[in-house]
């Protein structure tokens, strides 16, 4: 059964219909059609740590192991990684993510459809512009957080475009942001877009897709927004399994960051997902 309509906020339809309306793409979408998770990258990243020719001892090894079972310290271990790979971090982030990025699935496809004005994503992959050449026949603007003035301008026009937050794996030679010091030195660093983040969740309605509770690099941007305007501007909203969010959390999403929570049913691979953008096309695209 497709996802009801009448579960769908009036608000978040109109925002869509009235060129208000962004989307933000979190890392669920990417593990979808094979990519890792914060996990899982931070596994592969040890089996390089672990392949290159100046190994570190032991120690360090099973150190960083133990860092990734417990979600709160992955930035730690991310950190930790990303010192010791250095450019072979970059390298790395080339190959996986982009010059071995799997296809888009459907629900990019349906994305890159929806008239939202912008797309943001912390993900690193080409799954987002590959779909859109797929879907719209052209190329898309694909801006990261060196390009704060392109973005301000397309955001003043109204033109479409992809926010990609946290770095490009085809430019990964500007700078990929993998921890919280990499955030706090492109915020300290770039007050171009410092102030563009400010814009977009001041003056525009975001739909997040694709994110959970725990993802370290949704807190990262949470963060941010929180000390950016402390709760003022337009409500967003966000898909979000009703196995990983319980009411309190919920009700402190809703305070803190004025994001409303829309639970959905993650059985048979999160299908409602789909289900869900599906209807707003029907209703936004009619």
């Amino acid at each position: 059964m497709a996802f009801n309509s009448s579960q769908i906020p009036s608000e978040l339809i109109d925002s869509i219909k009235n060129g208000k309306g962004g989307i933000y793409v979190g890392a669920g979408l990417s593990q979808s059609v094979g990519l890792p998770s914060w996990k899982g990258l931070l596994e592969e990243l040890i089996k390089l740590v672990e392949s290159v020719s100046f190994k570190p001892n032991d120690d360090f090894i099973e150190g960083i192991r133990q860092l990734i079972e417990v979600p709160d310290k992955f930035l730690t271990a991310a950190q930790e990684l990303k010192d010791f790979l250095q450019d072979d971090f970059r390298k790395f982030i080339i190959d996986r993510f982009a010059d071995k990025c799997p296809a888009p699935g459907d629900v990019h496809k349906i994305i890159v459809r929806l008239p939202f004005k912008f797309i943001l994503t912390t993900n690193y992959d080409t799954l987002i512009e590959n779909a859109y050449v797929q879907e719209i026949q052209r190329q898309a603007k694909v801006y990261t957080f060196k390009d704060s003035a392109d973005v301000a301008y397309d955001l003043w026009n109204g033109t479409s475009f992809i926010l990609k937050a946290h770095g490009d794996a085809n430019k990964a030679q500007q700078g990929i942001i993998l921890t919280e010091k990499d955030y706090r030195q492109i915020l300290f660093q770039e007050r171009g877009y410092q102030s563009v983040l400010q814009s977009i969740f001041t003056t525009k309605t975001i739909l997040f897709v694709g994110s959970s509770m725990t993802d370290p690099e949704l807190k990262l941007l949470l963060s941010f927004i929180h000390s950016s305007f402390h709760g003022g501007g337009p409500t967003h909203y966000a898909l979000i399994s009703k196995e990983s969010i319980n009411p309190v959390e919920a009700e402190s999403w809703r305070k803190n960051f004025n994001i409303r929570i829309i639970p959905y049913d993650p059985k048979d691979a999160h299908i409602e997902v789909f289900e869900f953008l599906k209807e707003i096309e029907k209703v936004v695209c009619t």
